[in-house]
């Protein structure tokens, strides 16, 4: 049996091929094909010499949702609302990004006044009717857009998280009546407490929900024509893996749905091995993302954000920033030098790939520094030029007075690494985490190239560079489980007589997580797992903190203790007795752990270690340069370094030493 992982970047498709039977992983990348994504995927699988029809396991992450959104937030769709509250998605907090800036300009408005439709209806926030549902209003609303260009109808009531009958009425009069427009309502999307933000990420979802149903029928249509007889799997910005009808209703909780196969992965290796508290580092074609990870398990959120506007789906904490291989470098207002976030993508690519592209990039600088091998296909698939590569640096040498191309390129390396380290700083010392606390796992094609200078600037002394680096996100596809996020929202005093209602509220999602975990496939109940954990905040506050439990306290106080604990935990102080409340119970159900042997990679073709010359701030150097199949099990090696692999290349710098685990890790230690 084989199980496959596919994530579809801008500039690379990754793919992980893994034989349950004999414990072997192969990786192998493709160039990205946008307008037609499958393509690069069958050309990858081609290369591994996949047979389909042997495939029973098929799990797909894609950046495609969040490029939906970024090029067309909203088009065409309609809000029916509660009367008076067509303008929220409008109105917003009234927050500004930049606070001190007078001419902040506000996002563009998400849908239009004239989409906006008002009925007659009202729930109290305890769930009661306040104003019955005006069912000839609705049917009013829904006559006037049948005239209209509608993609898809976003139905949000105010307090429908505590009451969604009145929401669940008008989405199935919309469905019947409309039956070509994608629906949805706030309850199923989220169902929890926030108009602005449930409305905003309802609107968001229905507004990519037919590009989503549309490609992923067209996805799997290509994989049927060439053998699949499986369903489709896809990774969730939470982490866990929906099937793709699931996936089809909730888009919205594709946001991250690359990103997140590298942290999920990054946790499967930290539950494998001694390295319990991780930095990841995952720096590909377009951009780099950063996520902290502790005993295993990723940061999260519910207060994400995309396109400008809020997605207040449960997501992993990722921090992105716009540099990667493909960034491109140019020289600001002042004189510097920078790069990103505009980036040479697939098309035309680095300069060095020969495609037509003509500006540096990042890719193009390591070329230059000795970093890559101009003999040595890039993924496999493009045989770097050199010269391109140093045409390109000479672009750039008039403006910063004639400096040569090999001290630009390192320039170009060093602003890149200065980057990662600010994003790394945000995430760590900004909420009271010291990076030196944590070991650093780089991966992504570009990733470990950084790995060392990285971890000098920030005083990390253990690098961890994973199996297959290159495609680690796509293998977090098949290292994921199925997972369901729960959520109830319950405004609740921390008080004794509060705790029974929580108790009966937790118990009550962990049913329905293991009912609906049967109902899509999962034989055995008994597979299930479950985490709880209960929102909650100090009285008076905006934002609610998720302290996980095994079950609701026994007793108010020990539920007090807790919440000041996670407190501490992510503010680093412990705030003054004040009256605390619970604004929502939260369940996460888990299928089974799918094993996979890390450590169990088809070796590559072995050739002898040999020296090359590269260029760092003392000047041209000595480095010798290993495959990494070749490194014998905890055999050291010196630095400095370069170790090649399919997919992926890691640098070493002179005061670091490696040597390769038991878990297929090659962990870099500073002298």
């Amino acid at each position: 049996m084989l199980w496959v992982g596919v994530d579809i970047g801008g500039t690379f498709t990754d793919v992980i091929v893994y034989d349950t039977q004999a414990r072997l992983l192969r990786a192998a990348k493709s160039l990205s094909t946008p307008a037609e994504p499958v393509r690069a995927v069958l050309e990858a699988l081609h290369k591994l010499d996949v047979d389909l029809s042997r495939v029973t396991r098929f799990v797909h992450g894609t950046t495609r949702v969040t490029n939906a959104l970024l090029e067309g937030t909203g088009g065409g769709v309609a809000l029916l609302t509660t009367e008076g509250f067509r303008d929220v998605v409008a109105m917003g907090r009234g927050h500004r990004h930049r606070l001190y800036s007078v001419k902040e300009v506000a996002p563009p408005r998400l849908v239009e006044r004239r989409l906006c439709f008002e009925v007659p209806e009202r729930m109290r926030a305890d769930g009661t009717v306040h104003r019955a549902l005006d069912l000839e209003a609705v049917q009013r609303a829904i006559e006037k857009m049948k005239g209209l260009e509608l993609t898809g109808v976003a139905v949000c009531f105010l307090n429908a998280y505590s009451n969604p009958a009145h929401e669940e009425q008008v989405a199935a009069l919309v469905r019947e009546r409309l039956p070509e427009v994608a629906c949805s309502s706030s309850a199923e999307v989220v169902p929890e407490i926030g108009e602005y933000e449930r409305f905003t990420t309802t609107v968001l979802n229905v507004a990519v929900k037919p590009f989503v149903s549309q490609y992923l029928a067209s996805f799997l249509g290509a994989l049927r024509e060439h053998g699949y007889g499986g369903g489709l799997s896809i990774m969730t910005s939470s982490g866990g893996v929906v099937a793709a009808d699931d996936a089809r209703r909730l888009p919205m909780q594709l946001a991250l749905s690359g990103p997140a196969g590298g942290v999920s992965a990054s946790a499967y290796v930290s539950l494998a091995s001694p390295y319990r508290q991780i930095i990841t580092c995952d720096m590909g074609g377009t951009s780099t993302d950063v996520c902290v990870i502790r005993e295993g398990l990723p940061s999260m959120t519910n207060l994400g954000e995309i396109a400008g506007y809020p997605n207040k789906t449960f997501q992993i904490e990722i921090k992105t920033i716009g540099a990667g291989g493909g960034s491109i470098a140019w020289i600001d207002i002042g004189g510097e030098l920078s790069i990103g976030p505009q980036s040479a993508g697939s098309m035309p690519g680095p300069a060095s790939y020969g495609r037509g592209g003509t500006e540096a990039t990042t890719t193009d600088a390591h070329l230059v520094i000795g970093h890559l091998d101009p003999e040595e296909p890039l993924g496999g698939e493009v045989k770097p030029d050199l010269e391109a590569a140093r045409a390109a640096m000479e672009r750039l040498s008039g403006p910063l007075g004639g400096l040569p191309v090999e001290r630009i390129a390192l320039g170009i390396v060093q602003v890149a690494v200065a980057k990662m380290t600010s994003a790394i700083k945000e995430i760590t010392y900004a909420r009271g985490l010291d990076p030196r606390d944590f070991v650093l796992l780089p991966f992504g094609g570009a990733g470990p190239m950084h790995a060392t200078a990285l971890a000098d600037e920030l005083g990390i002394d253990t690098v961890v560079v994973p199996p297959v680096p290159g495609n680690l996100s796509a293998l977090g596809f098949i290292t994921a489980r199925a997972r369901l996020d729960l959520v109830r929202t319950m405004l609740l005093p921390v008080e004794e007589a509060a705790l029974p209602a929580m108790a009966a509220a937790v118990e009550g999602l962990c049913q329905v997580g293991i009912d609906r975990l049967v109902a899509g496939g999962l034989q055995n109940p008994a597979d299930v797992t479950v985490e709880r954990s209960l929102g909650m905040r100090i009285r008076g506050q905006s934002f609610d903190l998720h302290v996980p439990i095994a079950a609701v306290p026994r007793s108010a106080t020990e539920l007090a203790e807790r919440f000041r604990e996670a407190y501490q935990a992510r503010y680093a102080y412990l705030p003054a007795t004040a009256a605390l409340e619970v604004v929502s119970v939260r369940v996460i159900a888990f299928g089974p752990q799918a094993e996979v042997n890390l450590a169990g990679q088809v070796a590559e073709s072995a050739s002898p270690p040999r020296s090359r010359r590269i260029y760092s701030a003392e000047g041209w150097a000595d480095a010798m340069v290993y495959r990494r199949s070749a490194l014998r099990l905890g055999a050291p090696v010196a630095g400095p370094a370069i170790f090649r692999e399919s997919g992926a290349t890691t640098v070493m710098g002179r005061a670091w030493r490696a040597e390769v685990d038991t878990g297929g890790n090659l962990v870099l230690r500073r002298t």
